[in-house]
């Protein structure tokens, strides 16, 4: 006994639902170490005997090579009064409130399980549940911590005495899998018509293929809930599957049945290649290849498109013979969230799919598919959802502290134990059904992470719906504009508490000025900023219509600067076009903004790209897509100083725009013209401030540096000139990484406070 210890091991991080407890179960046989190990609230405890040069060893085989899902975040280990264990065993999970929790994202199916799935003579063979420690659901089945079948929506199923063996076996990759499942224990699929009526065939995948093949549009159940689903090959089933979704314009997302199949359609670089293979499979945005045939409306006046390879065994079983190409949208009407649920997706979905393949697990947290793309040979997350969120990373900030996020691409950030748990992509909230999921999924990690909510932080607008949500709740408010919010998420991602430079674009954000803000620049801190340039104001006619109708954008700034609106905005009523001047006559219905995003669109109307838009953004997508790649040239522009505050005219801008319309310049050359007087501009200005205030650091955040063309062109520059260039990789440069600066504005200015 003299030469044996005991000790208490704690490690933080993704370790359940990944085999973690059975991985150190195998660890501490190998290395004749005795105790336990379990889970508890959200880590994994082990009590541990054995010599002390057995512990060493057995501790480093875990720390330094986890499991491949796992991410250790900490490890605590204390030394406890010795006694004697005979063996080392698995412990039922126990209830932690001081832990730190984390939560494992949905993974994708692994390649020993496919192979199952396609083996003849298994026992999973065509089952489409398979999963094992190394793959399958999690968030979007958790109900509770700590992570057991008990606390998941498997719990309804039990499982049969092979499953059980496998369970139990430490030899079995399936050793404690919670989800662990057959055709005989498990879920099944069902095949419904859009009348509810059972379809009932032998083989339904086969049928479901049959189906497709027929050009017939089907709602499937996923991981985190339903897909639109249509033949990628079927230009007249993608025509239907768009007019019945509303969807007319917007990317759909494809997924194909290999690497070899994208290759074929798309320009895969070594990173893009590594994400899309990888097991959390993202929809990937890739750049499209000239002169290859797939149908043009998949992605219209689109160079790239979201491809994503199968991550279910379901998908491989749809796409193993007959079908290498499918459109996998997200199962719900434009605007709305996605459906996961099974009677709703038949309620909501029955004028849009023709038949619904389903099963009786349910989902318990909806969640989207995520979307990347690749930038400097770095990943940019563009929409967090399945295999990505939530997003968890130790910022030290404050406990108990909710950043409530914006009003479009919401996303909401919670904070516990230093860490900040940042949910996934949720919508836009002016949708009813989108924000009871808000107040849904929100509600579920409070009591999940078990935390009683001390402050609410929340975007400085007025009207924002976050505010219905916090008003409701008698806990101290924090308001945090919503450009600083931007540049803060960027600053906390790399790590930054001290001064830089901001530079925030997009397309409507609240000022302090009651303006609507977007073309910003900032000297600031997390905790304050000070404005000190920005685009000239305009004045905006049309409230939110504008947005809709960019021609309105076109023509208030050709009224600002006295043109004649007739001459210049083509292919809008005229009784339409007269009833914007009278109203910008009487400054009725008008707002002033900064805004960048809304430049964009006027000149994207102004050259006759795109009068109306049907999803987010569009005029300044196909502005960027027809941009001419080999055009240097950018047009005048005229950056005063008024009242201390450097302004950027538009005037010159808009005028160079009109005269090459006027001689009949293309409108490729017009838009990378008007994309390299953006870079130009911005990138003198910061030349400008920094100079003035001694800083050499930028930070680059905003819907509009969704733009790659323009957020190269800026990063190029800069970088070249020796400044330190950031923008968001891990949360998305767009509305979806705000709660993040929300956050960690609030909790800089709680430290302030307290000093």
């Amino acid at each position: 006994m003299k030469n044996k210890k005991r000790y208490l091991l704690n490690i933080y991080g993704i370790v359940q639902g990944v085999g973690f407890r059975p991985f150190v179960y195998n660890k501490a046989k190998e290395f004749q170490i005795c105790g336990w190990v379990n889970n508890a609230g959200g880590s994994v405890v082990i009590d541990l005997t054995g010599t002390k040069k057995n512990i060493k060893s057995f501790i480093l085989a875990i720390v330094k090579n986890p499991p491949t899902l796992a991410s250790i975040e900490k490890v605590q280990c204390s030394y406890l009064e010795y006694c004697t264990y005979d063996d080392f065993t698995i412990k039922e999970s126990t209830e932690n409130f001081e832990s730190v929790k984390f939560l494992s994202p949905d993974i994708g199916v692994c390649d020993k399980c496919v192979e199952e799935v396609m083996n003849r003579k298994g026992k999973r063979y065509k089952y489409a549940f398979t999963n094992c420690t190394e793959c399958g659901p999690r968030y979007s089945i958790i109900k509770a911590l700590p992570y057991d079948r008990s606390s998941t929506t498997m719990d309804s199923f039990k499982m049969c005495y092979s499953c059980g063996e496998e369970y139990t076996n430490p030899l079995s990759r399936r050793f404690h899998a919670q989800p662990n499942c057959c055709e005989k224990c498990g879920p099944s699929l069902m095949l419904v018509n859009n009348k509810r009526e059972i379809v009932n065939f032998e083989d339904v995948i086969q049928e479901t293929v049959k189906l497709l093949k027929s050009g017939k549009i089907l709602a499937i159940k996923g991981i985190g809930g339903f897909h639109l689903v249509c033949d990628g090959r079927n230009e007249r089933a993608i025509k239907k599957l768009r007019e019945r979704k509303r969807r007319p314009h917007k990317p759909l997302a494809v997924m194909m049945k290999d690497l070899q199949v994208v290759k074929e359609f798309c320009n895969v670089g070594e990173k893009e290649e590594t994400i899309l293979i990888r097991n959390k499979r993202p929809i990937v945005l890739l750049e499209k290849k000239s002169g290859v045939i797939l149908p043009y409306n998949i992605a219209p006046n689109q160079r790239k498109l979201g491809v994503m390879l199968p991550y279910t065994p379901l998908h491989y079983l749809l796409l193993e013979k007959e079908l290498d190409i499918l459109i996998m949208t997200s199962g719900n009407i434009s605007g709305s969230p996605i459906e996961y649920k099974n009677n709703e997706a038949l309620e909501r979905l029955n004028k849009v799919a023709d038949y619904f393949l389903m099963n009786n697990r349910q989902i318990h947290v909806p969640i989207d598919d995520s979307v990347v793309k690749v930038f400097n040979d770095k990943e940019l997350v563009v929409r967090s959802g399945r295999g990505y969120a939530p997003f968890i990373e130790n910022l030290g900030v404050k406990d108990n502290i909710i950043a409530l996020g914006p009003e479009q691409k919401n996303t909401f950030s919670i904070s516990k134990d230093g860490y900040v748990y940042t949910s996934q992509y949720l919508g836009d909230l002016k949708d009813l059904h989108s924000y009871k999921s808000y107040e849904y999924v929100l509600n579920h990690l409070i009591t999940l992470l078990d935390i009683e909510p001390k402050i609410l932080v929340q975007d400085m607008h007025p009207y924002y719906n976050t505010r219905s949500y916090a008003n409701s709740k008698e806990e101290r408010k924090i308001e945090v504009q919503h450009h600083h919010a931007h540049m803060a998420s960027c600053m906390a991602e790399h790590n930054i508490s001290h001064k830089v430079i901001g530079v925030i674009y997009d397309g409507t954000g609240f000022g302090i000025d009651g303006a609507i803000w977007g073309g910003e620049f900032f000297i600031g801190t997390r905790t304050s900023f000070n404005r000190v340039g920005h685009f000239q104001y305009v004045s905006i006619q049309g409230g939110d219509n504008a947005i809709k109708e960019p021609w309105r954008c076109a023509a208030s700034y050709l009224y600002s600067l006295g043109h004649d609106l007739e001459q210049f905005i083509k292919n809008v009523e005229e009784y339409k076009v007269d009833g914007v001047i009278q109203a910008l006559n009487s400054s009725l219905n008008c707002y002033n903004t900064s805004s960048v995003g809304r430049l964009f669109d006027a000149v994207s109307a102004l050259i006759g790209l795109r009068n109306y838009i049907t999803y987010d953004g569009q005029g300044a997508v196909e502005l960027e897509n027809i941009a001419h790649k080999n055009i240097k040239e950018n047009y005048k522009y005229h950056i005063d100083k008024i009242k201390g505050i450097f302004q950027i005219e538009y005037k010159d801008i808009i005028n160079g725009v009109i005269e090459d319309l006027q001689r009949k310049v293309s409108k490729s050359i017009i838009s990378a013209k008007f994309h390299n007087t953006i870079s130009a501009l911005t990138c003198d200005l910061v030349f400008t401030i920094s100079h003035i205030y001694e800083l050499n650091e930028v930070v680059l955040s905003g819907g509009v540096f969704e733009n790659q063309y323009l957020l190269k062109a800026i990063y190029s520059n800069l970088t070249e000139r020796g400044f330190r260039v950031y923008y968001n990789s891990r949360t998305p440069i767009n509305d979806g990484g705000i709660s993040l600066g929300q956050m960690v504005v609030a909790n800089a200015i709680i430290e302030e406070e307290e000093r």
